[in-house]
């Protein structure tokens, strides 16, 4: 079971969480311009994603529920194949734990290729590091912004649904 499919398992046990999904409201504010995303120059794709955390402030002030949003602290920059830190500011203003959910690289590196409708990585090597990298990021920005920082595998094992529920609860 991958992480979408496992959040959203848990939903309906879940009524003061409101899930999204980070990439979503990214197209949803770019628009047209989300096609090309990768090749916006830095402080465009930077205000977007400052105008995300804004847009969940408003629908966390709407709705009276928590946010929980299915997104990424760093993502691989394809021109550079670096991860590159995509958490902002106001991200680390907004959101006050992190949860890492985490395939082995094997694994996510199976489901990107049966999935060929999305452009992924598909460099075992670089996988890995990308991997590595948002682990760092994750357990960097928690400790620097005094959030809790939690690690869990994704997988069909019941146990990591009820540690994820009693983290969500």
């Amino acid at each position: 079971m991958g992480k979408t499919t496992l959040i959203r398992s848990l939903l309906p046990d879940l009524p003061m969480m409101d899930y999204v999904v980070g990439s979503a409201i990214l197209r949803e504010l770019a628009g047209e311009a989300f096609a090309q995303f990768d090749s916006l120059p830095p402080d465009v794709k930077q205000r977007y994603r400052e105008d995300a955390i804004r847009w969940m402030e408003r629908r966390q002030e709407r709705t009276g529920r928590h946010i929980l949003c299915d997104g990424h602290t760093t993502l691989l920059n394809p021109s550079t194949r670096q991860a590159e830190q995509v958490f902002t500011q106001l991200d680390c203003n907004f959101f006050r734990e992190l949860i890492l959910l985490e395939a082995p690289a094997e694994v996510v590196l199976q489901r990107r290729r049966d999935d060929p409708s999305k452009r992924r990585n598909l460099d075992s090597e670089l996988l890995r590091e990308e991997l590595a990298g948002e682990r760092a990021a994750c357990y960097r920005i928690a400790r620097t912004h005094g959030m809790q920082a939690h690690e869990l595998p994704v997988g069909d094992d019941l146990a990591i649904t009820y540690r994820l529920k009693e983290l969500l609860t």
